[in-house]
C-alpha cells in the first residue's frame, strides 16, 4: 500500500507509483499535495497534459471538471484547507483500459446521504453541494470509501485517440 504520511509535503511531493488499491493499474500520474486551494488549477492542468495524447477532447473536458470537483472537495471540505493535511491523487488505466482517478483526503469523512439534491428547486442557487453530482454525471463510475479520510474513486471509459494506447 502507498505510504501516505501526515507530514507536510514540500511543497508538492511526488508519491510512489506503487498502488495496490486498484487491481492491475498503469499509473500515469500520482502526486501528494498539501491542501492548498492555490494548487488546484496547476494539478488539474498537469493531469490533463498527461492525458492529451491519449483521450479525445470530450473525455478530457469531462475528466478535467470531475477531477477539479474531487480535488476541491478533498481540499476544502475534507481537509478544511489545512496545508498540514495532504491530498493523494492518482490517475491511470485499469486492466480493461478504463481511466481511473483516485482522490484521497485526510479529513474525517462525511455522510453522503446528508448532501442535499442540487437539482431540487430550493437548492438551485446554493453555492455548495454540486461536486458529487457533477462527478457522477461526467464519469461512468463514482465510488466513495471512508477509511482514515475520504477516498473518491472514479472511472471513465474513454475513447482513445487513434494510435494511442492505455498501456
Amino acid at each position: 500500500m502507498t505510504n501516505i504520511t501526515t507530514e507536510l509535503p514540500s511543497p508538492r511531493q511526488p508519491a510512489s507509483l506503487v498502488n495496490d488499491r486498484v487491481q492491475g493499474p498503469e499509473v500515469i500520474f500520482h502526486e501528494v499535495i498539501p491542501s492548498d486551494p492555490n494548487l488546484l488549477d496547476q494539478v488539474v492542468a498537469e493531469i490533463i497534459q498527461v492525458m492529451e495524447g491519449i483521450g479525445n477532447q470530450n473525455d478530457l473536458d469531462c475528466i478535467d471538471l470531475a477531477v477539479r470537483e474531487a480535488l476541491a472537495n478533498a481540499i476544502v471540505h475534507g481537509n478544511q484547507c489545512d496545508c498540514q493535511k495532504i491530498v493523494d491523487i492518482q490517475v491511470g488505466f485499469n486492466d480493461r483500459g478504463d481511466l481511473y482517478v483516485i482522490v484521497r483526503d485526510s479529513g474525517s469523512g462525511f455522510d453522503p446521504s446528508k448532501i442535499a439534491d442540487p437539482t431540487d428547486a430550493k437548492n438551485l442557487l446554493s453555492h455548495h453541494g454540486r461536486g458529487l453530482f457533477i462527478m457522477r454525471q461526467l464519469m461512468d463510475e463514482v465510488e466513495l470509501k471512508f477509511d482514515h479520510g475520504t477516498e473518491v474513486r472514479m472511472v471513465r471509459r474513454c475513447r482513445l485517440k487513434p494510435g494511442a494506447t492505455a498501456h
